[in-house]
């Protein structure tokens, strides 16, 4: 595992390297930056957020062949890493002006603000996978909803194919969940989290979205029925998990997404007993779950018994 001690071991051969995977390292924001700036060639870097904003600077002054980046929640987060460690829109600014080949970034974020999202879709015109999630380790953040930043990243950035945005409640209003439908023409999968407002965002969002064959939904307030309204609406989906939504115990508003080939499988909200961290009785809230799917072999026969399969004739007398 490499550390502060052994860093140096790798200078000789930093300007040669072109992938570096420091996802298991013992390294603080300076230590990234000493390592980072010795790299001109690095392609690929995988790190955590203990990086920050001093590291993603270094990065896009001196990596410039950059094409894949990907940044995950560390330990900063238990208050565990340099309080340097974390990313924000200052970070995310800097690599889009100085990582222009960037293809691929995911990253966990502090703070974010629209301008951020600007530079991206302004600079990062290569940019064919994009994956930001807010972190609630701050109280307030900088500048929401995100709309007008999420609509220029999606209009700037032509060759997304795959898209997430995970955020917190008012991250992103019915108006910028359209935006995300009108400007992800060519997006084939895509991941949202705590976004809009209401079951008129998630149809309008649903009227876009032409190329959509993968799309994962958490943390939603749209219902049952405008679900299967958008999915009806969405022609190339193959796939839809949502985690978390108006749910209800039967599910009867989702036939109305029913048709040849296409499984819907449902989990009600549900209360399970469990033990707290001091080893006392609780009650964990589980929230309902939806999957559906395309399949040949037709509707599963091995469910759990948490698992509702629905078709029409499965509630005729529910």
């Amino acid at each position: 595992m490499l550390g502060k001690n052994e860093m140096p071991i790798a200078f000789p051969l930093a300007a040669a390297l072109k992938k570096l995977d420091l996802l298991y390292a013992l390294l603080d924001t300076e230590d990234h930056c000493t390592l980072i700036q010795k790299c001109p060639n690095l392609e690929v870097l995988e790190t955590r957020n203990v990086i920050g904003d001093r590291g993603l600077e270094v990065l896009a002054r001196s990596c410039k062949r950059l094409k894949r980046l990907r940044i995950e929640r560390g330990a900063v987060e238990q208050g565990m890493e340099d309080e340097d460690g974390v990313v924000s829109q200052r970070g995310l600014m800097a690599l889009a002006q100085g990582c222009l080949e960037l293809e691929y970034l995911a990253v966990y974020v502090s703070d974010i603000t629209n301008a951020s999202l600007e530079y991206i879709g302004t600079h990062s015109k290569n940019l064919n996978d994009f994956r930001l999630v807010l972190l609630d380790r701050e109280e307030t953040i900088t500048d929401l909803p995100l709309d007008n930043g999420v609509r220029a990243l999606l209009r700037g950035c032509q060759k997304l194919r795959r898209f997430a945005l995970y955020l917190r409640p008012g991250g992103l209003t019915d108006l910028g969940l359209s935006y995300v439908g009108r400007y992800s023409q060519n997006v084939r999968w895509m991941l949202l989290g705590y976004v809009g407002e209401s079951d008129a965002g998630l149809l309008e969002f649903s009227k876009g979205c032409l190329s959509l064959q993968n799309l994962e939904l958490r943390g939603c307030c749209f219902s049952e029925g405008a679900l299967a309204v958008a999915v009806m609406q969405l022609t190339a989906l193959r796939y839809l998990w949502v985690q978390g939504y108006r749910g209800s115990q039967t599910g009867r508003d989702l036939l109305a997404m029913t048709r040849p080939y296409w499984n819907i499988e449902l989990i009600p909200p549900r209360r399970v007993n469990v033990l707290d961290p001091n080893g006392e009785a609780a009650v964990a809230e589980h929230p309902a779950h939806i999957l559906a799917y395309y399949s040949l072999a037709g509707p599963r026969t091995d469910f759990p018994n948490t698992v509702i399969p629905l078709y029409p004739e499965s509630l005729i007398n529910a």
